[in-house]
């Protein structure tokens, strides 16, 4: 059993050698173009939308799996490495405690966490407290808003699951998430943030560099960590690392609709959703039960404003990625590597807009248990994508009514595109005469060959799968597996490299 991120940290410790006035934006200040900030780009009128092919599964799937599930041996020592560097990190201590609705202690003083985030200088490092932390309601702005570059907010304790940000389903004014980032080389780390009606973590203009690492976010109202469309807006360089994106049946229960009553687009919430970014690096993170349900709680279109668009309702409906990357330029591109994605209703998606570039996508593993439909789809999906690699992914469905494909690319303008060594149980599909280069793929997966195919541990259980084990094409772009232990010897095909 994996270790909790918290004893790893402990022990990478112990095995080291080195054991007032507002600021620049006061509590009321909003971002510079508020609309903007819940910007979707989605089109609803676009017929390329992926639509599934499969009818409904005979009975109910399991319980979400994977709730459990963490990085674990080289992986979770490099993410309890990574911690032990944020926290070495030189500047001022704010050390801050929760006072009561809405309020920290901060110096003596009781103040907004807010306000201290606003007057805290580049270099200093916000420390919380182990507690809940709750926002004020109404009154302006109240979410925390970062236009300082180099500001860091971690807990003391280095355990996520004893700081919780909660927003409690509050307007933090006029659209805004309870943790905004319009500033360079912020760091956000060793937190819980939940409930919120919009985005979780919503990465602004001039929010390039952003780390969030060790970062637990529960029940998103839209995506759980976004990054906008539009020129000024763009955020390049984030590294999402080492953290959790969990929705529960609560939370699907307060998804906000989007698009036509009944329609393919409905359900607007998704895990990681990024506009006009360059080189993100998306790793060693979990994303579990990130979909809509159709059988849950019929909720206005508009949330917080339930008689927009005429009083219309929705419920169900295709959710977004549990990581989207929407465009890429050229001479850029992303690296999304040892996610596990659980019963989410569309894994990794590349494009949807315009063209792509230079992406890798290696060792995911992506498990689903539902019958494909309105709320299940994909699990890897690359649209318009150039000089992109699909390597070494393990995707599975377990509903014998599964979506028809785990990996899909699209579009005549699709080229330069490789899909090497990819384990799977569900085929690998050209649509709209795209083209890709596809070598040593084993579509035919069968659930003995892993640890627990039915809840989601796709690490190989056994070594003597002639068709898998040694069976891929060298690789100089894949060097460590799903857990980030180095491949040595053969190439198995997959996210593991099986050892006895």
């Amino acid at each position: 059993m994996a270790l909790p991120a918290i004893a790893l940290l402990a022990l990478v410790l112990a095995c080291s050698d080195d054991a007032d006035p507002m600021g620049s934006m006061d509590a009321t200040t909003p971002p510079s173009d508020a609309r903007s900030m819940r910007d979707d780009g989605i089109d609803e009128s676009r017929p390329d939308l992926a639509v599934s092919e499969t009818g409904p599964d005979e009975g109910p799937p399991p319980v979400d799996a994977g709730s459990d599930a963490a990085p674990t041996a080289g992986a979770a020592v490099a993410c309890a490495e990574r911690s032990v560097e944020i926290a070495r990190a030189a500047g001022t201590i704010i050390e801050v405690s929760p006072a009561g609705p809405g309020q920290v202690n901060v110096d003596g003083a009781t103040r907004s966490l807010r306000q201290v985030v606003s007057s805290a200088s580049t270099g200093d490092t916000i420390l919380l407290a182990d507690g809940t932390y709750t926002f004020p309601n109404g009154g302006g702005f109240t979410g925390l808003y970062f236009t300082t570059p180099g500001i860091t907010l971690r807990s003391a304790s280095g355990d996520a699951s004893a700081v919780i940000l909660d927003s409690a389903y509050q307007d933090h004014g006029n659209g805004s998430a309870p943790i905004t980032v319009a500033a360079a080389d912020t760091v956000l780390a060793d937190f819980t943030v939940q409930r919120s009606i919009y985005h979780l973590i919503h990465l602004w203009a001039d929010g390039d560099n952003a780390l969030v690492h060790n970062v637990t976010m529960i029940d998103g109202g839209q995506q759980f960590l976004k990054a906008s469309p539009g020129g000024a807006a763009r955020v390049d360089d984030a590294e999402i690392s080492c953290s959790r994106f969990e929705m529960t049946d609560e939370g699907r229960d307060n998804v906000w609709g989007y698009g036509r009553q009944g329609g393919n687009t409905t359900c607007y919430t998704g895990g990681i959703d990024a506009h006009d970014s360059r080189n993100w690096h998306v790793h060693d993170n979990v994303f579990n039960g990130i979909y809509c349900n159709p059988d849950g709680v019929q909720r206005p279109a508009h949330g917080m404003n339930p008689d927009a668009r005429g009083g219309q309702t929705y419920r169900g409906g295709l959710s977004e990625h549990a990581i989207h990357m929407w465009d890429s330029e050229e001479g850029t591109g992303h690296l999304i590597e040892r996610n596990r994605i659980y019963n989410c209703a569309r894994g990794i998606g590349l494009g949807f807009r315009v063209d792509t570039y230079g992406t890798i996508i290696r060792n995911n593993t992506i498990f689903s248990a539902f019958a494909g439909g309105r709320e299940h789809d994909v699990g890897i999906s690359v649209e318009r994508a150039h000089d992109t690699s699909i390597l070494n992914n393990t995707i599975f469905y377990a509903s014998g009514s599964a979506y028809s494909s785990t990996i899909e690319f699209r579009f005549p303008s699709t080229d330069n595109v490789e899909i090497r060594n990819n384990l799977t149980n569900q085929r690998i599909r050209s649509r709209d005469d795209a083209n890709a280069a596809m070598s040593a793929n084993v579509t035919d997966a069968r659930s003995e060959w892993f640890v627990d195919a039915e809840s989601g541990d796709l690490r190989l259980a056994r070594c003597d799968v002639d068709s898998v084990v040694e069976a891929g094409d060298s690789s100089s772009d894949v060097s460590d597996d799903i857990d980030g232990l180095p491949r040595t010897g053969a190439m198995d095909i997959g996210a593991d490299q099986c050892s006895e």
